[in-house]
């Protein structure tokens, strides 16, 4: 049996005990912290590979999406988004997006993960995401269409504030989300 209180670090002070506190709380920091927010790397006005217009439409040039530059629930007016985010649960998102598409006629859907992991920034947070294409998101997650590998009770989340997918977020519980279409 090993002893948390010796001295087996050679006469340098630490015990076994402090020695895995301290690699516990190494290995537990994040590159994440010390990056800088995406507000204060991102310059004004630089909308990256997305085409924007006065309705509140951003084309991503790459992937050939059109993403609402709101958050569900919100419109876009004067620059902003404006109103309530909506916070549903996963199905309710689901069901919001379609039935939006029927009273507009426009296929509108939640973006799946790699579609939502795909607007976020890499280098910066808070949110990770340019604060020029999409000007108020919310810095929580939000829902993907993604139902993940794991049980029925989850589905698949992005955190905006660093980007990070996570397939193990209960699906009962209220979340914003995005909207895309295809063109």
């Amino acid at each position: 049996m090993i002893s948390t209180s010796s001295n087996v670090f050679g006469g340098r002070g630490l015990s076994l005990l402090s020695a895995l506190i301290m690699l516990s709380v190494l290995s537990s920091c994040d590159d994440y912290r010390s990056e800088e927010a995406c507000a204060d790397s991102i310059p004004r006005g630089d909308k990256g590979r997305f085409v924007v217009n006065k309705e509140g439409f951003a084309k991503d040039s790459e992937s050939g999406l059109t993403w609402y530059r709101c958050s569900a629930g919100q419109r876009f007016s004067n620059f902003r988004c404006k109103g309530e985010i909506l916070s549903l649960n996963w199905q309710e998102a689901m069901d919001y997006a379609t039935e939006f598409s029927e009273k507009s006629g426009v296929v509108w859907r939640l973006p799946t993960d790699t579609e939502m992991q795909s607007v976020t920034e890499e280098a910066c947070v808070a949110p990770a995401i340019n604060h020029n294409v999409f000007p108020d998101i919310a810095v929580e997650n939000h829902w993907t269409s993604s139902q993940g590998l794991h049980q029925d009770i989850f589905r698949c989340a992005v955190n905006t504030y660093s980007g990070r997918l996570s397939c193990r977020q209960a699906r009962n519980v209220p979340q914003p989300f995005m909207l895309v279409r295809e063109d």
